[in-house]
């Protein structure tokens, strides 16, 4: 969905939309939407620099880092994003050293503002950073790779660690 900016005044014009499950890519192989994903709020402009303000409503699904189980995660997410044309003074310098105040814009071209690609980019930063299925996640086997929270698996009481054989050949010797 595009947002035109030549359209936008002071007193704004409110978005919304809705996407289809597969209609936003992620670009992120371990997290895909499971459901619609809603984005609505308003599209102000004072000067050339068009803010939108707004609220998104997903729900995505993760792997688990420790077990690869699949995990839905309900995300609720409130955006404040200040655009300024791509061509402005802030962009038009390739090779110059960006200021703290510069990373607080994003760019719009060609008068429209690409509203897919901020909420895009506003699932993935929601996204857990440690994307566990619960807390208590026992992970995979390192060595059969079997999920240790659905089975137990002898591995672990099999092998030794090379560094402690010594110690257990000292035991066996003592018994």
């Amino acid at each position: 969905m595009q947002i035109e900016v030549e359209r936008l005044d002071a007193a704004g014009e409110p978005f919304a939309h809705t996407y289809r499950k597969d209609e936003l890519e992620l670009d992120d192989e371990q997290a895909r939407l499971i459901r619609e994903t809603r984005v609505e709020g308003r599209a102000t402009r004072k000067g050339l620099e068009v803010r939108l303000r707004g609220s998104l409503s997903a729900e995505v699904e993760i792997d688990c880092d420790r077990c690869a189980d699949a995990v839905a995660v309900p995300l609720e997410v409130e955006f404040d994003a200040l655009f300024v044309p791509a061509e402005s003074e802030r962009s038009a310098h390739e090779n110059v050293e960006l200021a703290t105040g510069d990373l607080d814009y994003s760019v719009y071209v060609d008068e429209a503002i690409d509203l897919d690609e901020l909420a895009r980019e506003q699932i993935l930063l929601a996204l857990p950073a440690r994307r566990l299925c619960r807390e208590t996640c026992k992970g995979l086997c390192p060595t059969c790779g079997a999920n240790l929270n659905v089975e137990a698996c002898d591995c672990a009481e099999q092998e030794t660690d090379p560094r402690w054989a010594a110690l257990g050949d000292l035991r066996k010797r003592q018994d």
